[in-house]
């Protein structure tokens, strides 16, 4: 082949990827000489890298001497290859099991758009922020979902990626944010807040109640506690940790979104049906962080989510809050069985509160939220939620519930 024209094999290698191109390099010099062409690494840095915009820039945005040295740039980012596997995980679960927040996903963010948020904002974003922002700019919200004083947009309400929660009347559902949004929200919340310019709300609330803010500085992410509105108060999201290169420095955003898709892709978080619309719920699923006990074909199901928007750092009486799921139904017997029941009603609850494993309170009553549950074999699942507030970080919930004919379900 290196008798043909050199016309001709610029041809053929321009089909060939980029690995492979590579390794032409490594066979003969009249092939090095081919595979070193910059219009031909400037295709290949189009096609595989197509958030580069057409400029010879490295993930940190900083110029590089040719397209061949900025394919390696890109090629060799662990930071890059991280943000991708994150969003392509987002995506890839999003698409399977919740087709509403997948159509909701916008594209990347274009430098300009991100060098328009930073100076809006007066701060420059995390080089891990910068490039998940690059390759997905948030969620597409109706304005209207971000306004206190405007009516829901029932449909969109429901979709953030981030998931909730609910009970006794408080609801949740996170929305991460496009950039557009991030200097709307930012703008309106925080002056009234700090003076400090290095946080930017990143993801909240379709009510408002809960937010998280990225510290433009340390690269972290926290959340807003009970005491937002009135100092500031945050709760840090994702633990410090030290980093394994220079360029995985302020990754903050990219640990905390990595967390929660494995916690998506793993089946801890699921998607629930709650008055006919759809959510990520926060309560998980699968264990040790859901605990699962069965009595005579009753089977009860419980986990737990902490509450940070109710909670506060200093520690009080109540300053820690959790919202507990209960999951009550009535499978069908196992072959050979002869215990099992055909219908159960709940009547009593048995409640033991620790804090620390120190036992702060103890609960017996009739039903739950003033509900007296009739369960009956292939029903779907009765559900409550409810919550409590601790003087400690680490704490439990156990005990039993009464269902008559007169049997207990211990948890």
């Amino acid at each position: 082949m290196e008798q043909l024209p050199s016309a001709l094999l610029h041809v053929i290698v321009a089909k060939v990827p980029a690995t492979d191109c590579a390794r032409l390099a490594c066979v003969a010099r009249t092939w090095r000489q081919v595979t070193y062409q910059e219009s031909l690494w400037e295709s290949h840095c189009r096609s595989d890298f197509p958030l580069l915009e057409g400029l010879q820039l490295d993930p940190f945005d900083r110029p590089c001497p040719s397209w061949k040295a900025t394919y390696e740039a890109w090629k060799s980012s662990r930071l890059f290859q991280r943000s991708k596997l994150c969003w392509d995980s987002l995506r890839s679960w999003a698409k399977n099991n919740f087709q509403e927040v997948a159509t909701s996903l916008i594209p990347g963010a274009s430098l300009e758009e991100l060098a328009e948020a930073e100076s809006v904002l007066k701060c420059r974003f995390p080089p891990a922020a910068r490039l998940l922002y690059r390759l997905c700019n948030g969620q597409r919200i109706p304005q209207a979902e971000l306004d206190c004083d405007d009516e829901y947009q029932e449909e969109a309400h429901y979709i953030g990626l981030i998931g909730g929660y609910n009970f006794s009347h408080h609801y949740v559902n996170v929305h991460l944010l496009s950039l557009r949004q991030v200097m709307s929200l930012t703008n309106r919340i925080l002056p009234p807040l700090t003076r400090n310019r290095r946080h930017v709300i990143i993801a909240a609330s379709s009510n408002l109640n809960k937010f998280f803010f990225l510290d433009c500085e340390d690269g972290n992410v926290y959340v807003g506690t009970r005491n937002l509105l009135v100092d500031g108060e945050m709760m840090v999201c994702v633990p410090e940790r030290a980093s394994t290169s220079e360029e995985e420095t302020q990754d903050g955003m990219l640990r905390w979104l990595e967390h929660y898709a494995h916690c998506l892709q793993s089946g801890i978080f699921h998607v629930r049906t709650e008055e006919g619309s759809r959510s990520i719920s926060l309560y998980p699923e699968t264990e040790p962080y859901c605990t699962t006990a069965v009595t005579r074909g009753v089977q009860v199901r419980c986990s737990g989510v902490f509450v940070p928007e109710l909670s506060r750092v200093e520690e009080l009486d109540d300053s820690y809050w959790f919202s507990y799921s209960v999951r009550m139904r009535l499978l069908n017997p196992a072959p050979g069985q002869v215990d099992a029941l055909n219908t159960c009603q709940l009547s009593d609850r048995h409640w033991v509160i620790r804090a620390n494993d120190t036992v702060v309170a103890e609960v017996r009553g009739r039903a739950v939220i003033g509900m007296y549950p009739l369960l009956k074999k292939g029903d779907e699942e009765f559900v409550y939620e409810s919550c409590t507030g601790l003087s400690a970080k680490k704490g439990s919930l156990d005990g039993d519930f009464t269902f008559y004919p007169g049997w207990s379900v211990h948890i």
